[in-house]
C-alpha cells in the first residue's frame, strides 16, 4: 500500500481554522492596599477644601516633675512647646487613554474594556498612594534596625518591636510590614518560628500564626499572621533600594494621609469617560488626589534587610 507524501498541514487549512476568543480577559494583579487601610487617614478634614491637614503634637517635650519640698512655697511653673505635624495634599497623579471611534466600534461586544481599563486605572492609582506611603521609611530616624549586608534575624525583630514597647507605644496598635522576599525567603526561614519543639505542645500557638485562615478575609488582606503577638502584612510596595528592603513596623498614627480627588464618591480614585468630537474618539481618565506624611517619627521603626540573600 502507497505511503501519502503529501498530507494536510495547519498552514494550508489556514482558512478553514478558526481562531476563538474567550469570553474572559486576564487582568493585572495589584498588591494589596495595606498601609492606606492601616494608617490615620485624616482624609475627611479636608473633605470641605483646604491643602494642609495640622496635627498638633502634644507629645515632643514633656513635662518635669517637681518636689514641693517646702509647704507654702511658690510652685515652679513650665510651658514645654508643641510641635505641628502636618500633611500637605499636593499630589495629583492620573492615567488618560483614548480610542478612536472605529476601533471602540469594532471591539468585541463580549469585552467591556471601559470596565477592565477602570479596574486596571484605579488599581495603578491606589498602588500609588500606598507606593508613597511605603517611601516614608527615609523619614524614620529615631529607630532602625538590621543593615544592608545580611538576612534579617529573629534577634533584629526583636530589637524593633522593643524599641516602640521602650517608648511606651501601645503594641496592640502596631503592625509589621514586610516585603514578599523579606518574609518567605528569610523570616520563614527562622526554625524558632516553625519549630514545633520551641513552642511546646501541639495544641500550643506559638509566636508565630501562619496557614490559610480558613472562614475569614485575611488572606485576602495580605495579613499573614502574628509575630510576638503584632499582626504581620506583606506588600510589595515596601522599597528596595542599596540591595535592602525598607521594612516597616508602625503604630498606626506613625504615618498619615489625606485624599481629596473630587468626584470620587467617598473613594479614593476618580474615573470620567466622555466621547471627544475633535478627536473621534472616547477618552477615559483617571485620577488621584492625595498627601501623605511622617506625623509621629518615633512611632516607627526601619527594618532593614538585605534584597539578595535567601537564608537556607
Amino acid at each position: 500500500m502507497a505511503v501519502t507524501t503529501d498530507p494536510y498541514v495547519a498552514a494550508d487549512l489556514a482558512a478553514v481554522i478558526p481562531e476563538v476568543w474567550s469570553p474572559f480577559a486576564n487582568e493585572e494583579f495589584f498588591a494589596k492596599t495595606v498601609l492606606a487601610n492601616f494608617c490615620t487617614d485624616v482624609s475627611s478634614f479636608a473633605a470641605g477644601g483646604g491643602d494642609v491637614v495640622h496635627i498638633p503634637g502634644y507629645f515632643t517635650n514633656t513635662f518635669t516633675v517637681q518636689t514641693q519640698s517646702t509647704q507654702g512655697a511658690e510652685v515652679t511653673t513650665e510651658g514645654p512647646a508643641m510641635d505641628d505635624d502636618s500633611v500637605t495634599i499636593n499630589t495629583h497623579r492620573y492615567i488618560a487613554v483614548i480610542v478612536g471611534d472605529k476601533d471602540l466600534k469594532q471591539i468585541a461586544e463580549r469585552y467591556d474594556v471601559s470596565a477592565i481599563w477602570g479596574a486596571k486605572m484605579g488599581g495603578a492609582l491606589a498602588d500609588a498612594l500606598e507606593d508613597s506611603l511605603a517611601a516614608l521609611w527615609s523619614s524614620i530616624t529615631t529607630n532602625t534596625v538590621g543593615d544592608t549586608a545580611t538576612v534579617l534575624t529573629d534577634a533584629e525583630i526583636r530589637q524593633a518591636v522593643e524599641k516602640l514597647d521602650t517608648l511606651n507605644t501601645p503594641l496592640d496598635e502596631c503592625a509589621f510590614f514586610f516585603h514578599p522576599y523579606t518574609y518567605w525567603n528569610q523570616i520563614h526561614a527562622i526554625s524558632k518560628y516553625y519549630d514545633q519543639s520551641s513552642v511546646g505542645p501541639n495544641n500550643v500557638a506559638g509566636m508565630v500564626a501562619t496557614g490559610n485562615f480558613p472562614g475569614n478575609q485575611s488572606m485576602v488582606r495580605a495579613l499573614r499572621g502574628t509575630l510576638y503577638g503584632i499582626p504581620v502584612y506583606t506588600t510589595s510596595n515596601i522599597v528596595s533600594g542599596l540591595q535592602t528592603y525598607r521594612n516597616l513596623l508602625l503604630h498606626k498614627s506613625a504615618f498619615a494621609f489625606a485624599v481629596q480627588t473630587m468626584g470620587a464618591n467617598g473613594g479614593k480614585v476618580r474615573i470620567q469617560a466622555e466621547n471627544e468630537v475633535r478627536n473621534l474618539g472616547m477618552l477615559m481618565v483617571a485620577d488621584i488626589l492625595y498627601g501623605v506624611a511622617v506625623v509621629r517619627e518615633p512611632g516607627a521603626v526601619l527594618i532593614n534587610a538585605n534584597s539578595a540573600f535567601i537564608q537556607s
